[in-house]
């Protein structure tokens, strides 16, 4: 078993997990990083992806006990708005121990420090415990764990899993999408007047507040609803699923296991997951727009028009747009 050093992980284009070091509920100190996973028989993608629905579930375990006593749970500050519980490290550290039992050798990179050096076959396993640890620590139901299987540069499966509703969205390359064993295919609405959109907005400081509000206002009059539940990857979730027509964020600056997972899920799922522009890979840029075909134009278009047209809050004149 290796232990890694405090250095960008091949495969975060972001930023570096942070210390190695982390400690347990208990307070006894746990090296997270060692956790290269060693196995004599090499496993299929479809084998890989069950361990990784296995391990959602048994990592929810810890944050949706925690969730009846909120009160009682040690909560750490990672940064300036940055938080991250007991559960979070948790649920971390139960993921990681059952993927060290089921997959081939596979880099693990975990938001909360797990890390460990690349495996010489391309294969890593990102990791977000709880993502929607805000609404976790004030007592909202809503948050998920997510992971991703990347293979190179390509995330080729990804698991988001509802620890409270016990929903399980899962997504492997050229498989299809899924919500347990149904198949999903993402909404089938025609008009963008009717859409319920998601987003992340970005909060205390972190992130482009103005071009949040910008986009904002030119989206607010053409949709039905927006809505910002709380966890992103839920919230990618549900456009594969059906539930919402679409969702986008720029301002956020979400990370990469923020929305790997998310968007192979929607892409599966029949959908389209471009940077905000239309252009680029979101997974580089951490500008996302996420709906189905028949809706993913006007979104960018709208998205487009805040930077293009001048117009004092950003937004184009709705007669120029008109879906």
């Amino acid at each position: 078993m290796q232990n890694c050093t405090r250095r960008r992980c091949a495969g975060s284009r972001f930023r570096e997990p942070g210390s190695c070091r982390r400690r347990e509920p208990t307070g006894e100190p746990i090296d997270s990083c060692q956790v290269t996973i060693m196995h004599d028989k090499p496993r299929t993608r479809s084998e890989i992806v069950d361990a990784m629905k296995e391990a959602a579930r048994i990592g929810g375990e810890s944050p949706a006990e925690n969730f009846a006593r909120l009160s009682a749970l040690p909560i750490l500050e990672k940064g300036p708005s940055d938080f991250v519980s007991a559960a979070d490290i948790e649920s971390e550290r139960l993921i990681v121990a059952h993927l060290n039992e089921k997959p081939p050798e596979v880099a693990v990179l975990g938001e909360e420090g797990a890390a460990s050096p690349d495996a010489g076959n391309g294969l890593r396993i990102i990791i977000d415990p709880l993502d929607g640890t805000n609404n976790f620590l004030h007592g909202i139901p809503q948050f998920s764990a997510s992971l991703a299987l990347m293979e190179g540069d390509e995330v080729t499966a990804g698991v988001t899993y509802n620890p409270l509703s016990g929903e399980m969205f899962w997504a492997a390359a050229g498989q299809g999408a899924y919500l347990g064993d149904r198949r999903l295919s993402g909404s089938g609405r025609k008009s963008l007047a009717h859409a319920v959109v998601g987003t992340c907005f970005p909060y205390n400081g972190k992130g482009d507040t103005e071009r949040a509000a910008r986009e904002m206002a030119a989206i607010m009059p053409r949709v039905s609803g927006i809505r910002s539940p709380g966890s992103a990857a839920l919230e990618i979730a549900y456009v594969a699923e059906g539930r919402f027509d679409g969702f986008w964020t720029s301002g956020a600056r979400l990370d990469l296991w923020d929305l790997a997972a998310g968007v192979i899920i929607a892409r599966e799922a029949g959908c389209l997951a471009t940077e905000i522009d239309g252009d680029g890979d979101p997974l580089q840029c951490r500008s996302l727009v996420v709906a189905p075909r028949q809706f993913h134009g006007h979104f960018i278009e709208i998205f487009r028009s805040t930077r293009a047209t001048g117009t004092r809050n950003g937004a184009a004149p709705v007669a120029q747009l008109r879906y």
